[in-house]
């Protein structure tokens, strides 16, 4: 059974998650909390590893290792230890929420996902607003008259609002909702594919359209007539609005853009095929964060960065972690009950959306990336009383 939460633990975890859309800096906010929660998690003991998580754990912990490896082989060495540092720090980061996730368990969970709406909304509002002018200093919220909000990147700040768009379509499913929470749930999964759309990243788009797909193709058969008229009602509403939006002259011609190839599209690509050649010449890769230096551009892909730089081996093992973080996040929607189920077909649905994401954009260091496979092995509510998962 799960232990009830701490004060300290709940409120650590609220600001940590309210600060995670706030990544113009590193270290961040995010990261301040996230450093915080790992030293008092050492100090009191809160961790706790299960058997059903020690063959994960094997493979982060290869993983690193193998990071270790290819530092042997690199040029540029303080850039490579100062990558290094940050892939590191981000799979400790694994280690610790799956560890203090296994303890507390459905009700940490809560308080993340709550945590991560909120501070996606707020996100989003800001990505909006910059959009059309109506904040002070605009300019510096958008990159090529992209919302990216206080992310770094539009192709960050998209995919980022992923996963809260469909958790408030698991949130509008809940029948003891009343009309008025009907309402503003309705309205913010709004705003969130809103800032999605103006985000004009064309991965998040193909990202939310199949983590989506994927939230409907595995839901439980009980369950798919209600998801589907609520979507139908969503999509009445929401199609409309959008499509007034794409009439402005502006949009229009930055969507057109947006949907035909690049000029660094040919570049991005030729980088790509590069590091792919490298990395099958260089069995334990050229180093951590050596992409730059080798082929002066990053590879925009993170199986194309993980096998260059990190060699074969690596990127396999890796891969082979992304799919039993998802394997796992499947599995306990299906043994869990009604109300933590949801959580892990939302953080199913959208590992897979990123896991295609990560074809066009390097997301090793995305911090809700690590997140989402933290959450996939956290302890679930078993659907047999007094059950022990």
């Amino acid at each position: 059974m799960a232990e009830r939460v701490p004060n300290w633990i709940s409120v650590l975890f609220i600001y940590m998650m309210l600060s995670s859309s706030f990544l113009l800096v590193e270290p961040s906010p995010y990261d301040c909390f996230m450093l915080l929660l790992i030293g008092g998690g050492l100090v009191l003991q809160l961790f706790h590893f299960p058997q059903s998580v020690f063959f994960s754990l094997i493979v982060i912990l290869t993983l690193m290792i193998l990071q270790f490896v290819s530092v042997l082989f690199t040029k540029e060495l303080y850039a490579s230890l100062f990558y290094l540092a940050i892939t590191l720090y981000l799979m400790v980061s694994w280690i610790v929420l799956v560890g203090i996730g296994q303890k507390f368990k459905m009700p940490l969970m809560q308080i993340i996902m709550n945590g991560y709406l909120i501070s996606a909304l707020i996100s989003a509002l800001i990505g909006i607003l910059a959009y059309f002018h109506l904040l002070p200093n605009s300019e510096s919220l958008l990159m090529y008259g992209r919302a990216k909000a206080f992310f770094k990147d539009p192709n960050v700040f998209g995919p980022f609002l992923i996963m809260p768009s469909l958790y408030v379509l698991s949130l509008l499913e809940k029948k003891q909702l009343s009309t008025i929470k009907k309402i503003i749930m309705a309205l913010t999964f709004f705003i969130l594919v809103m800032a999605i759309f103006i985000s004009f990243s064309r991965a998040a788009w193909g990202n939310w359209v199949l983590s989506l797909a994927i939230y409907f193709v595995l839901t439980k058969r009980q369950v798919i007539k209600s998801k589907l008229k609520m979507l139908i009602g969503l999509s009445i509403v929401c199609i409309p609005l959008i499509i007034f939006l794409g009439q402005s002259p502006f949009v229009r011609d930055l969507l057109d853009q947006r949907l035909n190839m690049q000029g660094y599209d040919e570049s991005r690509f030729d980088t790509q095929k590069k590091a792919l050649v490298t990395g099958l010449h260089h069995p334990f890769g050229i180093g951590p964060g050596q992409s730059e230096f080798t082929f002066q551009m990053a590879p925009h892909s993170l199986y194309a960065r993980i096998l260059t730089e990190n060699g074969i081996l690596s990127v396999l093992l890796f891969i082979f972690f992304l799919f039993i973080s998802i394997h796992k996040a499947y599995q306990s929607y299906g043994h869990s009950s009604d109300d933590s189920s949801a959580y892990f077909l939302v953080i199913c649905a959208c590992l897979v959306g990123l896991l295609f994401n990560s074809f066009f954009i390097d997301t090793l260091h995305w911090r809700h990336l690590w997140l989402l496979l933290a959450l996939a092995w956290f302890g679930y509510t078993p659907l047999i009383k007094g059950e022990d998962p």
